[in-house]
């Protein structure tokens, strides 16, 4: 700390215009993640008048590079064998930090102190973010949903960082905000158990939608069930009474039935013996008109009637 002091003493009024990024560097958990810090070079630019210190968050140490050495002893334990600089790249002004395998405690506001003839200073944010596992949902109850019932859909996803935005959402993408309940605790590792729940009243069919966004890495996760109502059962003495006259009205049609056939072969029976009367009475008047006529001559009636005259 003392070199770092020593270097802002002796800087002259010019600052060298260091680049850093405006926005926060996003460092996924046990990944390594790079904190970038540059500046263009003058000509005759060698690195052994160079001298570069990061001031770590919360630290009381720093990490630097003075005249063309490490000042490794200088770590701390928090940072030890997890944070350096790229060598290869310090004379082309390139003096971006390496972060190894970055933990939760690694967030915060990192200062870049440059020295070269003259010195500046640029600082680097530092957020960490962590993937959510993707939901999973309950409904309770489970079983024998009738439309109108109360339900609840219950959304869990695990190991995530920072807080989560939980958002619910009906089937036709409608956002849910009424009678949600939300709690996100951590673990001991400080990543978060999210569990919300969406109570409502079943309709005849819907589905939910339980959608998870990590407001530091911009990734939503989401997962949907779908719901469906059974239809109404009827009640016991609405059911006998609906037995009932299914067989009263079975049997009616049965009757009508069987009278509508009686009825038909009645008249059947009817026609056909008109029928036959018909056909007799028929044949009858045929006979009749078949039958010869005996015809008595004039002549052999006035022979019979002549008196013998012998």
């Amino acid at each position: 700390m003392a070199a770092l002091c020593l270097l802002l003493l002796l800087s002259l009024s010019e600052a060298i215009d260091l680049r850093v990024p405006e926005l926060p560097v996003i460092g996924l958990l046990d990944k390594d993640v790079i904190l970038p810090c540059g500046f263009t070079p003058s000509e005759g630019f060698s690195t052994k008048n160079l001298s570069v210190f990061w001031k770590l968050p919360n630290q009381q140490q720093d990490y630097g590079f003075v005249l063309g050495e490490d000042l490794q002893e200088n770590q701390s334990p928090q940072y030890k064998d997890r944070i350096g600089l790229f060598h290869e790249e310090l004379s082309k002004g390139n003096m971006s930090l390496l972060l190894q395998r970055v933990r939760l405690t690694d967030e915060g506001i990192y200062i870049c102190f440059v020295n070269v003839q003259n010195s500046s200073s640029a600082s680097v944010s530092l957020l960490v973010g962590a993937p959510f596992t993707k939901p999973t949902l309950h409904l309770e109850p489970s079983e024998a949903l009738k439309p109108g019932d109360q339900m609840t859909v219950t959304c869990h996803t695990y190991d995530g960082y920072p807080e989560a935005n939980i958002l619910w959402q009906n089937g036709d993408g409608q956002n849910m905000t009424e009678n949600v309940t939300t709690s996100q605790v951590a673990n001991e590792k400080g990543l978060f158990h999210v569990q919300s729940s969406l109570s409502v009243i079943l309709e005849t069919s819907d589905t939910y939608t339980c959608l998870v966004f990590n407001p530091v890495l911009q990734e939503v996760t989401h997962a949907s069930l779908t719901v469906t109502g059974q239809h109404l059962s009827f009640p016991p003495v609405v059911l006998w009474v609906t037995v009932g006259l299914s067989i009263c009205l079975l049997c009616l049609l049965v009757a009508l039935t069987c009278v509508c056939r009686k009825h038909l072969k009645q008249t059947c029976e009817e026609e056909q013996e008109d029928a036959g009367n018909e056909e007799h009475e028929e044949n009858g008047e045929l006979k009749t008109a078949m039958q010869p006529l005996k015809v008595t001559s004039a002549g052999e009636d006035d022979d019979d009637d002549a008196p013998d005259l012998e």
